[in-house]
Order: C-alpha cells, then sequence, then structure tokens
C-alpha cells in the first residue's frame, strides 16, 4: 500500500488568509518559469507511476484463486507449502463425504458411519484412500435396587459401548467401492460386567482393547457386496431393526444395559442364583460346619459363579461379528439378500427390506443362523419398525417397533425364547437438537433353564445436543423374574448417561 501525506503550511499568528495567498501567488508569480516546467514534469511522472500501480492492484484483486493441487500431483520428494500457513498442502483438512454404506436403509452396513456423512479426511500413506476416524464415548450412571439392597455403579453403557474406528474407501474403478475398516472396543466398567461383587472391573478386563472389525470389501450396486475378515455375520443386526431414534435409553438389546447385575433370591444358601446348581458347596461335603462355611464363602464372592442378568435373557440378535466371508446382493425393490459364513461351522442367511411412503418409513429383517457343531443350534430372528413421517401431523415421528427370536438347542430340550416390542415419539422441541421418549417391554423364556422367565417393563427419554454432537439419555426398568423353585426378587433400574460421537 503507498501512503501520501500532504505539507502543511503555518500560518503566522496574526496574518489573515488573504493576505497569506497574496503572499503566495506573488511567490509563484516570481518563480523562473523554467524551475515551474521542472516541477510540472516530475508531479506528471509521479502520477503515471501510481496510476500504473492502481492498475496493477485492481487486476490481482480481480484474478481467480489459483486453485490448490491435490495431494499426490507434485513430484516424488517434492514438499509444497501455503505461503499464508507454512503448512505442506497435502496435510491440509479436505472436506470429502464417506462413502455410502452398502446395505438399506435401517441397517446400514457401518451402521455407526452415517451415510454421505460430511467429515474431514486424514493423511494417509497412499493419496488413493480416503480415511475417515470416529468413534463414541458413552458413560453412565446405573442406580440399582435388586431386592436386597441398592446401590449406585458407573459404567460404560454396552447399548452402545465406547469405541473407535477407522475406514478407508477407495474407487479403484467408477462403479466399485473399496473399503477398510477397524474397529475397537474399549468398555471401561462395562456394564455387562459391573455387578453386585465387581462394581470395579478388574484391570486385566479393563486393559483390554476388544477387537470389533478388521475386513476389507467391495461393493458395487450392479452385483452387490463382498466382506472377508472380522466382521458382521449377516444375520448380525436382524433383531434390531429400529426407526424411532431412541436407541441408546431403551433398546430391543436393553439388558445390555445392566447385564452383569446378578439377580437376587430369597430364602436360599446365596443371594444369588448359581450358573450350575452342581457346583454349590454342601455341608455333607465337608468333615466340619466350618470347612463348608469358609468354602461357602469363597464361592460366594466369585460372580462368575452366579446368572446376570444377560444370562437370564438377550435379544439373540444372530452370530454377531465372526472371521467370515459375507456377500450382499444389490437392493430389488428395497429389499436385499445377504449371505455369511464363519469359522467353526457357523453359518446364517438374512433378507431385509426398507421402503417409504408419502406418510411413513418403513425397514424390517429376518434371518435365520445356525451352527452345525455337536453342541450347536439353529435359531430364527425377525424385527420390523415404523416410523409415522408427515410435517404438520400430529403423529409426525411416532413410531413403532417389534422383535422376536428363538433359538433349538441340539443338545437341551429348552429353546430360549425373546420378544420385544416398543413405541417411540421423536420431535424438536428445541432448537438444539431432537427430544425422543419411548415406552417398552421385552420377555425372555427358557434361556437359562426351562420354566424361567425374565420380563422387562421400561421408558426413555434421549435429547441430542447437535452443537456438542452429545446424546443425554435417561432410563427407568423393572424387571422381573419367575421361577417355580426359585424365589426371585424384582429389580429396579434407573440410568442416567451421555454419549459423545466424534
Amino acid at each position: 500500500m503507498i501512503k501520501i501525506r500532504s505539507a502543511s503550511i503555518a500560518r503566522p499568528s496574526g496574518v489573515s488568509a488573504g493576505l497569506l495567498a497574496s503572499t503566495i501567488l506573488a511567490s509563484l508569480s516570481a518563480w523562473p518559469a523554467f524551475a515551474q516546467d521542472d516541477r510540472l514534469a516530475e508531479l506528471e511522472r509521479q502520477i503515471a507511476a501510481l496510476s500504473q500501480q492502481v492498475q496493477e492492484l485492481k487486476a490481482q484483486q480481480a484474478a481467480p484463486a489459483a486453485a490448490t493441487p491435490p495431494p499426490g500431483a507434485f513430484p516424488a520428494g517434492a514438499v509444497v507449502a501455503t505461503e499464508e500457513t507454512g503448512v505442506p498442502v497435502a496435510l491440509l483438512p479436505q472436506v470429502v463425504k464417506t462413502p455410502e454404506s452398502p446395505g438399506v436403509a435401517g441397517h446400514p452396513f457401518y451402521g455407526a458411519l452415517p451415510e454421505g456423512r460430511t467429515t474431514g479426511a486424514m493423511a494417509t500413506g497412499n493419496d488413493k484412500v480416503r480415511l475417515a476416524f470416529s468413534g463414541q464415548i458413552n458413560r453412565a450412571l446405573n442406580f440399582i435396587d435388586d431386592g436386597l439392597s441398592s446401590d449406585l455403579y458407573q459404567v460404560d453403557n454396552e447399548n452402545a459401548s465406547s469405541r473407535f474406528r477407522f475406514l478407508g474407501s477407495t474407487s479403484p474403478l467408477n462403479d466399485t467401492l473399496a473399503l477398510s475398516a477397524f474397529e475397537f472396543e474399549w468398555p471401561y466398567n462395562g456394564s455387562l460386567d459391573v455387578s453386585q461383587l465387581d462394581q470395579s472391573v478388574p484391570s486385566n478386563i479393563n486393559q483390554d482393547f476388544n477387537l470389533r472389525l478388521l475386513e476389507v470389501g467391495f461393493s458395487n450396486n450392479d452385483w452387490g457386496s463382498v466382506f472377508i475378515g472380522q466382521g458382521w455375520m449377516a444375520s448380525d443386526g436382524t433383531a434390531e431393526i429400529d426407526l424411532s431414534g431412541i436407541t441408546t435409553p431403551f433398546w430391543v438389546g436393553q439388558t445390555f444395559a445392566y447385564g452383569g447385575m446378578l439377580p437376587t433370591q430369597s430364602g436360599a444358601d446365596t443371594d444369588y442364583v448359581p450358573r450350575d446348581e452342581g457346583a454349590v458347596p454342601q455341608p455333607g461335603d465337608y468333615d466340619t460346619e466350618e470347612e463348608y462355611e469358609q468354602a461357602l464363602g469363597d464361592y460366594s464372592v466369585a460372580s462368575s459363579n452366579f446368572a446376570n442378568v444377560f444370562t437370564l435373557g438377550n435379544n439373540l440378535d444372530g452370530l454377531s461379528r465372526l472371521v467370515r466371508v459375507r456377500y450382499n446382493t444389490p437392493v430389488f425393490a428395497g429389499f436385499q439378500l445377504s449371505g455369511s459364513a464363519a469359522t467353526e461351522d457357523r453359518y446364517d442367511v438374512a433378507l431385509r427390506y426398507a421402503g417409504e411412503t408419502s406418510w411413513a418409513k418403513f425397514a424390517a429383517a429376518g434371518s435365520y443362523w445356525t451352527d452345525t457343531s455337536d453342541s450347536g443350534y439353529d435359531s430364527y430372528t425377525g424385527s420390523a419398525s415404523m416410523l409415522l413421517a408427515s410435517e404438520g401431523s400430529w403423529w409426525n415421528g411416532l413410531s413403532f417397533t417389534v422383535s422376536a427370536a428363538t433359538q433349538e438347542l441340539d443338545q437341551a430340550e429348552r429353546s430360549p425364547t425373546t420378544y420385544f416390542g416398543k413405541i417411540g415419539y421423536g420431535t424438536n422441541i428445541w432448537d438444539v437438537g431432537r427430544t425422543a421418549f419411548a415406552l417398552g417391554y421385552g420377555r425372555y423364556d427358557d434361556f437359562r433353564v426351562e420354566d424361567e422367565t425374565m420380563e422387562l417393563f421400561g421408558v426413555g427419554f434421549s435429547q441430542n445436543l447437535d452443537a456438542l454432537g452429545t446424546e443425554l439419555y435417561a432410563g427407568f426398568w423393572q424387571t422381573q423374574f419367575d421361577n417355580p423353585d426359585i424365589d426371585y426378587n424384582d429389580m429396579t433400574t434407573f440410568q442416567a448417561g451421555a454419549m459423545v460421537r466424534f
């Protein structure tokens, strides 16, 4: 920038402006003619130079900014840095869209990554691969009255455990997407491990990462997708189709939220129900009363000796995640068929559907899954969900979800069975994010032994804080147990927590 300073002439005190002007004009008239000509020529040169600089500045402002070359466009070994920051161009954050998930709406294959989510790309060693990092932390307080005592527990809510993942994607061909995924879970003091006897989980459990995903795959809209490695079996998720938008505080797999807790009993030698009655110390097995009391005391302090809530009932959601090969067909009229084969003789097949009308969205799934080993089983799982969606109607945001599953055990006469139903409602009461409520019921039969039942009644609430990427939630559940040979106590659970997604 060029600054022009103007000179000022001081007027002597008491001299009028007219007299001063007359004096200046007289001085100029006496200036030699040749001096005036040189002065005028110099001023004209300065004015011409200033005009040239102004034109150059205008041209620079009007010219479009030069496009930043994409990463990988520079010669090998070259480091190109932006003038403003000094940061190499290849390391500057770029906004990309994560690849759309193979699968149908209602059950995206990578459920934790919303389809088409805008995110920042990370730098990678291969400039042709986009890498996205994401995850969540989910902590909760469980206040539980087990019928004999009550206490407060801090847990990692394994309805949606704390985890992180790396998802790599590239398009080697125009219509084909290549994917790779690492996902690890770290449920510190997980709700499936914490119990009345283990309020703080042993460090050898808390310090371990659980590998959830380690796989590669290829997806094409014309021929489908195939995946190999540790990942979701085809039947996984078929019990959990849910369009309500409120799953953390009330989910079809709600027993994950407090599944490590031990149901209590009255009128027995132990406060909790043994997993194996034959392992309980008996007075006749010991020479003295003192020896028996010592053995019973040692037995009673180990939580692994007793049945927990998850043992008495869960959602039987397929074969979960295994080392397998999985194939998904393309989507035809909203339907998609999937099949997978895993190590140790486990196989499954699943059919999913998703569709919508002007007033509602629908999603459903069903699966058959089996373990063909000598101690195996045959299982059937299905679920469906409907979300009413019509702006301006009072029922906009109302949802209904149902789920059922059964398992036929090869080496037992019983067949564990589960049923679940939920009514939900979600709306934007405040500008901060979506608010949702849910009311539900679950029943679980013959999981541990025949003729034993667990029932779950509950309500849930969640509030999204979009600006913080956070969900605040709370839930209340009453759990009742029934067995003709055991005097069970009811269990009351209140949970409040927060999940932050990143």
